[in-house]
């Protein structure tokens, strides 16, 4: 099982289920801290979830939810995110995702 992290302005906002997320992997060696952009299924509860990681959660200025979550990676997605840059990834894959429908 491997270790991963992703970041998010309020825990609130993360919801079980098929998710989007850059994760960042917390593994050691040359490979820590590396990014992905994945779509994989979240949960609270690593039942029910094939191949499951975990998954923490950090907020805006870094701090680490109490309890991890757990992902089951599904697809890897492109590295990058169309935009500008310095502009907030997250709403630069939001406005992708209504461009698409």
């Amino acid at each position: 099982m491997k270790e991963w992290q992703t970041f998010l302005r309020r825990f609130s906002d993360m919801k079980e289920g098929r998710r989007e997320l850059f994760i960042k992997d917390l593994t050691p060696g040359k490979a820590k801290y590396d990014t992905k952009h994945v779509i994989g299924m979240v949960s609270k509860s690593s039942a029910g979830l094939k191949n499951a990681d975990t998954l923490w959660l950090r907020g805006e200025s870094g701090e680490r939810a109490p309890e991890p979550w757990y992902i089951s990676i599904e697809q890897e997605l492109e590295e990058w995110v169309p935009g500008k840059p310095y502009e907030d990834v997250l709403e630069a894959l939001e406005k992708r995702n209504k461009e698409r429908g």
